[in-house]
């Protein structure tokens, strides 16, 4: 059978399982067709590996009487997590093995179901996946790697991290989410020869759910690696070009399997008569969508050893005798390999006080001991797996693990994991941000959290700003990553004062742009607003807006191909305004601001955060250049460095949690410029938290003073 049709690329969504009928069958051609529009050379490359494969079919016999033994091919799995379900067990790993060297030598036993008609043209593709025994600088590994990242709520091209080199190794990147709501996918070699031809790397992108072995409870949702690799080796769907199962009868080129819709669910023998109903249908195939596949053809198997043997993207050296030896997979035997360290946590956000269970998460080897270090925690050290750590000290916590087998020791240590708050509201509504003060996330009060510990995080900056001089950005224009996750967390506040529906507000302005035209869903930038009472034990969204969610697109500012900045100008401001439930009107409320970016995107700013109606004008947030106290905290007296835009009358006092002013620390006029007001008396109040409230002209700015 023929077709003249060459495609680019799969993003597949194989319903195996009742779970996988939900998912998004059909970006591969929105991509095919911007590629070959981009780079028509890809069908050239795709010819070329046809013409090949044509006569290798025709010259086979020659080759199986020279081929001894199974084609052996080095795989490597990347395992992208957070600390989630989605980082699957080695053992689920060596079972994934198990399933494609059963499925791939004709030793599934399920393969005796297969209908009458087909039980002649069952293919032993004589092709057998082993696990790396050494990685690519030449060290001991087991074939699985883990990454913390939050590209596994992506799993795109540009989630491909830490890509081995595909002339050695078979990469299959493993995933929590696809962004595109795919099971997997995977390429063509004559659609990734050349490096134009994927905007990432070449392997294969499948969903942690479909991982696993013929003992798991759903052994057919276990076949969609099978199904994968079949691509990766240059085999079709059996109905052809395209991503749709069940709409036209086409071919995949192979003899052996007949002009097929292709199915979504698994019909009677008789059932699949439809396009010719003098035959019978291959709706069991590996390379279907049905719920019962349990082969390949002998044809197909030809195809993909035909695929094996040739040059386009390196196929052909993945089994010679030099790479086998390089990846360490010449015979069975398992070389032990050092354990590396890796951890994470149940929450990053908790207050003084609170516990946090510390999660290993180390790799590469079976750990034998642990050893944690917590400077700050209760306990300060731990031989624990997994253990529940108290912190005792305000801001981010150093955590160290290491880990120990009889091959080798690894250390690892972050400093930015657990973020402790203080467990007493700061401020007192109405409160206003504009971002003025120098010290605003210096001062550990307002948190930046930059999930990837990569170059897009929240900032302050002096260039953009609704009101004022300045505002918070993240910065997504020069390190573009899909789906980034970066968060600013607000400190605690008293809103038990905020009586009334319209009191109960939280509003903010923000301004986003895009660097394309193209405003599609496959953008991820979205935003989404959370509150917790609860020191972030729990968080519940209030708002969000975003194609990641569904909702409206978040872009607001139209494209700008180059780096954004706005001005003032209403028309680059979007205003967002939240009613909070009464559950709100609680004596500790603190917010998440959490932005997910993407490729297409470009920079994103927020300003102007009003919590309560705060009565501080947006435009005269400008009368205060900066306020700081120092020292804070302070077992005496401390001072205000107050800086005014223009002189005019002022008046600073200091409030408790209660609102009730328990201290006059000036009433008059001040001159623009820096002015150094003492806070007398301040010795004098109980220790604990308070409020210096600043009111100059029209505009209000708090800042929290601590007694000791």
């Amino acid at each position: 059978m023929k077709t003249n049709i060459f495609t680019l690329f799969f993003l597949l969504a194989i319903p195996f399982a009742g779970s996988a009928q939900n998912q998004n069958f059909c970006a591969a051609d929105a991509f095919r067709q911007k590629l070959i529009q981009e780079h028509p050379e890809v069908l050239q490359d795709e010819a070329e590996l046809e013409a090949f494969t044509k006569e290798f079919e025709a010259n086979f016999s020659h080759y199986e009487i020279s081929r001894s033994g199974n084609i052996i091919l080095p795989i490597v799995f990347h395992i992208i997590h957070q600390g989630g379900s989605e980082n699957i067990s080695d053992a689920r790993i060596r079972d994934q093995i198990v399933t494609l060297n059963q499925d791939y030598n004709k030793l599934n036993a399920d393969q005796s179901t297969v209908i009458p008609w087909f039980q002649p043209r069952i293919g032993n593709i004589g092709v057998e996946f082993r696990l790396a025994n050494i990685d690519p600088t030449g060290n001991p590994t087991n074939g699985i790697e883990r990454i913390n990242s939050c590209q596994t709520y992506v799993g795109n091209d540009y989630s491909k991290m830490h890509n081995w080199p595909r002339e050695k190794y078979i990469n299959v990147w493993v995933y929590r989410q696809m962004r595109d709501g795919a099971a997997g996918y995977a390429y063509y070699p004559g659609s990734v020869q050349a490096i134009y031809a994927t905007p990432a790397r070449d392997g294969i992108n499948i969903l942690s759910d479909y991982i696993g072995g013929p003992n798991g409870p759903s052994y057919n949702l276990y076949r969609a690696l099978t199904h994968e690799i079949g691509h990766y080796l240059n085999l079709k769907h059996v109905w052809g070009d395209t991503n749709e199962p069940g709409v036209a009868c086409g071919d995949d080129d192979v003899s052996d399997t007949p002009i097929t819709k292709g199915y979504q669910s698994c019909p009677s023998a008789n059932g699949s008569r439809i396009c010719n109903p003098d035959s019978f249908e291959n709706y069991q195939n590996y390379m279907d969508y049905s719920y019962c596949s349990k082969m390949f053809s002998n044809g197909q198997g030809i195809r993909m050893i035909a695929a094996l043997n040739s040059t386009k993207a390196d196929r052909n050296n993945l089994w010679s005798a030099t790479n086998l030896a390089a990846t360490g997979i010449e015979d069975t035997s398992y070389t032990p390999s050092a354990p590396k360290a890796d951890f994470s946590v149940s929450k990053r956000y908790v207050c003084l006080n609170g516990s946090v269970t510390l999660l290993d998460g180390s790799w590469n080897g079976t750990v034998d001991s642990y050893y944690w270090e917590i400077p700050n925690g209760n306990p300060a050290v731990s031989t624990d797996k997994n253990p529940v750590v108290q912190f005792l000290v305000a801001g981010w916590q150093p955590v160290t693990l290491t880990v120990t087998n009889a091959t080798g020791t690894s250390t690892k240590t972050n400093n930015a994991l657990v973020y402790v708050a203080n467990d007493l509201a700061s401020y007192q509504a109405p409160f206003f941000q504009g971002f003025e003060d120098a010290n605003v996330f210096g001062s550990n009060e307002w948190v930046t959290a930059n999930y990837d510990w990569n170059l897009n995080e929240f900032k302050q900056v002096d260039y953009a700003a609704r009101s004022g001089s300045k505002s918070a950005q993240l910065n997504n224009y020069y390190a573009h990553t899909d789906r980034d996750i970066d968060e600013i967390v607000s400190p605690g506040f008293d809103l038990s004062g905020l009586n009334t529906t319209a009191l109960r507000t939280l509003s903010f302005y923000y301004s986003w742009a895009s660097t394309s035209t193209d405003f599609s869903d496959f953008f991820a930038d979205s935003m989404e607003v959370y509150a917790t009472v609860n020191c972030g034990s729990t968080w519940n969204s209030i708002y969000k807006k975003g194609t990641h969610n569904g909702s409206a697109a978040l872009i607001n500012a139209g494209s700008v191909p180059g780096f954004f900045t706005p001005t003032t100008a209403e028309a680059y401001w979007k205003f967002v305004k939240i009613n909070l439930p009464i559950a709100y009107q609680n004596p500790n409320v603190r917010f998440k601001f959490r932005v997910y970016s993407s490729v297409g995107g470009n920079n994103f700013y927020i300003d102007d955060i009003n919590i309560g109606g705060a009565t501080t004008g947006v435009e005269d947030m400008s009368v205060v250049n900066g306020a700081t106290i120092f020292p804070n905290p302070t077992e005496g007296n401390a001072t205000l460095s107050l800086s005014l835009a223009s002189a005019g009358k002022v008046s600073v006092n200091v409030i408790d949690i209660t609102g009730k002013v328990v201290l006059s620390v000036f009433e008059g006029s001040l001159n623009d410029g820096e002015s150094q007001l003492p806070i007398n008396g301040s010795s004098l109040l109980a220790a604990g938290v308070y409020i210096v409230n600043v009111k100059a002209g029209d505009s209000v700015v708090q800042r929290k003073l601590v007694i000791k």
